[in-house]
Order: structure tokens, then C-alpha cells, then sequence
């Protein structure tokens, strides 16, 4: 259903962009992954947006049909079908919606919670979560209704009297923004914000780098969502401190160049948190992402190669001829990973993640000229605070 935005305009409530993609293209995802294999769009032919709708869901490999009224609806329905009803501009997780979609019901949310977000009132407990499937027979009763009823409404009164299981919606996922319906951009530029505090609050940390990219997150998060693709952009804009990391190093510049390679570190850790944000209610939030582990490892070797190349000096016959250099950037690369993972104080875990906290005290060691005592005495203090905690734990389990 694609309802109008305003009420003398074209442009329509699901066509509101929400994480950098439309509600309409959010819902046609969803709708593919639950197997629909028709469309029905309710809408005015004139609306803006609706031959994009048409296009995405005929790549889908989707048969669509425009529709205007219920009859309209009636002709393109059999007894044989089964038809899935999504409410108009609904924002829905698909970790919750799918299942519904799985089998015959109709979605509630609880009365008090669910009006005041803008859902219809069922009855004294429950209010229409916007979702419902029933047999495709029950919709033929509509012709005994006016060509102008409300469509939506219509099926949901006659699925209820038909005895359609009722099936709740947690109350939580409101709150959670995690079920909504979108009736305005203001509401769009909420469910957004939420989204962006959730991600924030979930990748908060105690550590210089990560307090700072969430800070950078937090300021400029919204203005960045509101264009298409935020995160991706963020993620090239990442290139730029690395690409200065490499021409810094090339030039002997090695303080400066771990300084660019920590900012590197700064933006990806802001992609990453974005990408999460936007994420969140999508259908790409249940498939796996291998771009921050494919980030973290590229940005791990870079810091390798500047360690090694500056404990050598810039000395190609020095660092290939002694592995000192390399030896020692290699474990503090390898023991700082592994301990972001499975050292025994967890309270100090992202310390060791943090690279640009890291990258800072590299380079204000370099200007000291003490970068090879503070890179071999801060990997031997890691491994014997680890070896002592296990040795501690191991005495306390066997007493």
C-alpha cells in the first residue's frame, strides 16, 4: 500500500528513505525472502516512486499488478492463493516479521503501546501490528463491501471474524524501533537516530580511539545518513589516510605516517558503526559481513610494514638481512590480536583492538627515539601479565 505523504500530494509515506533506502525497497526484501511470488501494489498510478517499486520487484522476478479499490483486488486474488498484507509504510525487523509471514495469522501489538505509535485498535488488548495472511477465499468478501472501503482494514475486520490466528508482536520491538510505521520524514529521521544511539551504545568503549569515532559517529551520523549510501562512502573515504600512511613512509616520514594509519583506523571503526546502524530492521542485518574483518587485517599489515621498516631505519639491507625489525613488529602485531580476543582481564581487551590509541604512542615514540624499547617492552609486559593471570586462574580452579 503506498499511501500519500501528504494529502494532495504524490509522493507517498513508504516512499520515505530510512538507512539510505526507501520503506517500499525495505518491505520488497522482506516480502521476497517470505516467498511471495505476486505483488499488488495499492496505489495511485501517479505516485512518485511507484514504477521504481515495479522495477525492483519485477528484477525480483515478482509478476506486479497496480490496483486502485478493493475490486480491483478481488480479480487478482483466487481461492487457491494466499495472501500476505503489509501495512502501509510498515518498518519491520525480519527476524520478527518473517516467521509471521510463514504461516496464517494476523500480527497484534499490545493496545496501550501500539496506538500510541500509530497502529489501528483491534479490540480493548490488542492493536493491528500491520501484517497479516490469510486464505486467498476470504478476500472475495470484500465485494460484499463499497468499491471505496478501506482495504486493509477491511481484510483485517474479516480475517478476525473468520477466526485467523492472532499472533503478538513483543511490545519491546517498539520501543526498540524495531517495528514501526513511518507517516512522516520526521519519522524516518527518528527511527534513523535510533538506530545510530543503538550502534553507538552497542560499539561504546572505554579506549581514546573508540571514544573518539563514536563521538565522530555521533556528530555527524545523521547528516551522513541522509545520503544514499553513507557507509559506503565512509568506508572509500578510508583509502585516503591509508593512501597518506604509505606516501608518509616512502618519504622516511614513519611518526606521521602511523599517525594517518590510526586516523585510517578511526574511520573504519565509524563505517563499521554506521554500517550497523543501518543495518538494523534490514534483511541484510541475518547475512554475514566480511568488510571489517577484510579492513582490520589490511590495516594490521600496514602497521607491521611501518613498525618493521621504522625500527630498521628505512634500511632495506638492514631489514631484510636482520629479522630483529620484523620480529618485533610480527609479535606485537600477533599478541595484541590475539589478546583483543582472549586475554583474561576482559576490562583491557579493547585496548588492544584500539590501533589508533596504539599508533599514537608509536609515534610520540619515534619522535623520543624510543620506539624499539616501547614496542619489545610493551609486548613482553602483554605476554607476562597474560602468563601470570593464567597462572593465577589455573591455581585458583585447582584449589
Amino acid at each position: 500500500m503506498l499511501e500519500p505523504l501528504a494529502v494532495d500530494g504524490l509522493l507517498t509515506r513508504a516512499g520515505v528513505r530510512v538507512g539510505g533506502e526507501s520503506v517500499i525497497e525495505q518491505q520488497l526484501e522482506l516480502v521476497v525472502a517470505a516467498g511471495a511470488k505476486r505483488l499488488l501494489l495499492l496505489a495511485d498510478r501517479r505516485a512518485v516512486g511507484l514504477d521504481d517499486a515495479v522495477a525492483l520487484a519485477s528484477e525480483a522476478g515478482m509478476e506486479v499488478r497496480i490496483i486502485a479499490d478493493a475490486p480491483a483486488l478481488c480479480s487478482e486474488v483466487t481461492a487457491a492463493d494466499e495472501l500476505m498484507v503489509l501495512g502501509d509504510a510498515l518498518i519491520a525487523d525480519p527476524v520478527l516479521l518473517l516467521p509471521l509471514l510463514q504461516t496464517s495469522g494476523v500480527a497484534v501489538l499490545p493496545i496501550e503501546a501500539g496506538l500510541a505509535a500509530g497502529f489501528e485498535r483491534i479490540d480493548a488488548e490488542n492493536a493491528w501490528a500491520g501484517v497479516l495472511v490469510i486464505p486467498g477465499a476470504l478476500a472475495e468478501r470484500l465485494r460484499q463491501l463499497p468499491r471505496d472501503c478501506d482495504v486493509a482494514s477491511s481484510l483485517l475486520r474479516i480475517a478476525l471474524m473468520a477466526g485467523v490466528t492472532v499472533r503478538q508482536v513483543p511490545g519491546e520491538a517498539l520501543t526498540e524501533k524495531r517495528w514501526a510505521v513511518v507517516k512522516s520524514e520526521a519519522d524516518g529521521l527518528a527511527i534513523e537516530a535510533h538506530r545510530l544511539r543503538h550502534s553507538l551504545e552497542a560499539a561504546r568503549g572505554r579506549t581514546l580511539g573508540s571514544r573518539l569515532a563514536g563521538l565522530l559517529v555521533g556528530r555527524f551520523g545523521n547528516r551522513l545518513f541522509e545520503a544514499d549510501r553513507s557507509p559506503v562512502l565512509v568506508w572509500w573515504f578510508a583509502l585516503v589516510p591509508v593512501a597518506a600512511a604509505v606516501a608518509l613512509a616512502a618519504f622516511g616520514m614513519f611518526a606521521s605516517a602511523l599517525i594517518a594509519l590510526g586516523l585510517a583506523w578511526l574511520t573504519v571503526r565509524g563505517a563499521i558503526i554506521l554500517q550497523d546502524a543501518e543495518r538494523q530492521g534490514r534483511l541484510a542485518s541475518a547475512l554475514p559481513d566480511h568488510k571489517p574483518l577484510v579492513a582490520h587485517i589490511a590495516l594490521d599489515l600496514l602497521l607491521l610494514l611501518l613498525l618493521a621498516l621504522a625500527l630498521s631505519g628505512w634500511d632495506w639491507g638492514q631489514s631484510l638481512d636482520v629479522l630483529g625489525p620484523w620480529f618485533v613488529a610480527t609479535v606485537w602485531i600477533a599478541v595484541t590480536r590475539i589478546a583483543a580476543e582472549g586475554f583474561p582481564f576482559a576490562m583491557a581487551r579493547p585496548w588492544f583492538e584500539d590501533r589508533f590509541s596504539q599508533c599514537l604512542v608509536f609515534a610520540i615514540a619515534i619522535a623520543g627515539g624510543v620506539l624499539g624499547p616501547v614496542a619489545m617492552l610493551g609486548g613482553m609486559a602483554i605476554l607476562l601479565a597474560w602468563a601470570g593471570l593464567t597462572v593465577v586462574r589455573a591455581d585458583g580452579v585447582e584449589n
